[in-house]
């Protein structure tokens, strides 16, 4: 059956003024609904690809080309680890394509999402540190590339083991407890995220907890805080600590009395 112009206007077909042809474009629902006849053209915005009819309902991709435009870290970050989700731009992006990135060997993402035919979003495996091209290839085997893309660095690494730093006597005990962390064996910045600590207690930039409770607990209290490491590239690390506070007896000739 052959198809009728007004059809081809439907999905924006035609040859203008200065003799551009306009492939038109639909979805793959759409492309049901067209009387199509042998060597029609459409690119279907469902899959990203531009198609030709053949016969028997049968269409066919035509290898479209594909190219890298950029990369967007996460937040503010200059660099990324294992994990990081990078938004990557271009055009020519298929359902069917692979992000892979290289730095003498290459390495397919952990996982990918496809956005649209312009953004895929890919999650970083685990990679040695180095700078990195990306790779995006397309069912069809065509590949485009971004040269340089970005940075893979370590994270801060702490310095002392998640969970309890020890128990304190109110008023009574003097502390210095280490919390803060490294990167490449250079000390970063840290600070309480959540939490807090008990009064009288006060953490430095590199992570150096010191001072002397001063809350007047009448029983033993738990204080629970986060502190977060942020080193020059702006890559976090995070670690639950906490520490309890027990409430100063006084022994007396006629009893314990608490401060």
């Amino acid at each position: 059956m052959s198809t009728k112009a007004s059809e081809l206007a439907q999905y924006g077909v035609n040859i203008d003024a200065d003799r551009f042809l306009k492939i038109p474009s639909v979805t793959t629902t759409e492309r049901g609904t067209i009387s199509a006849v042998p060597g029609m053209l459409v690119y279907n915005s469902t899959t990203g690809t531009l198609q030709q009819y053949i016969s028997d309902s049968v269409w066919v991709a035509i290898a479209p080309g594909v190219t890298v435009l950029s990369v967007a870290l996460p937040s503010s970050q200059t660099a990324v680890s294992a994990g990081d989700t990078i938004i990557i731009t271009g055009a020519g992006f298929d359902t069917g394509s692979t992000v892979s990135f290289r730095n003498g060997s290459t390495t397919p993402a952990a996982s990918s999402t496809r956005v649209s035919g312009t953004r895929i979003d890919a999650v970083l495996p685990s990679l040695s540190e180095g700078t990195y091209d990306i790779i995006v290839t397309t069912s069809a085997g065509t590949t485009g590339e971004l040269g340089s893309a970005f940075d893979i660095d370590g994270t801060p690494v702490f310095n002392t083991s998640s969970g309890s730093l020890g128990t304190l006597l109110d008023y009574v005990s003097v502390v210095n407890f280490n919390t803060g962390a490294t990167e490449d064996g250079v000390s970063v910045n840290v600070s309480i995220t959540t939490g807090s600590l008990p009064n009288g207690l006060s953490i430095s930039a590199q992570g150096i907890i010191t001072g002397t409770p001063s809350v007047n607990v009448s029983a033993d209290t738990v204080y629970s805080f986060t502190v977060t490491a942020t080193d020059s590239e702006n890559q976090t690390s995070t670690r639950n600590f906490s520490i309890t506070v027990q409430e100063n007896y006084t022994p007396t000739a006629s009893g314990q009395f608490g401060y």
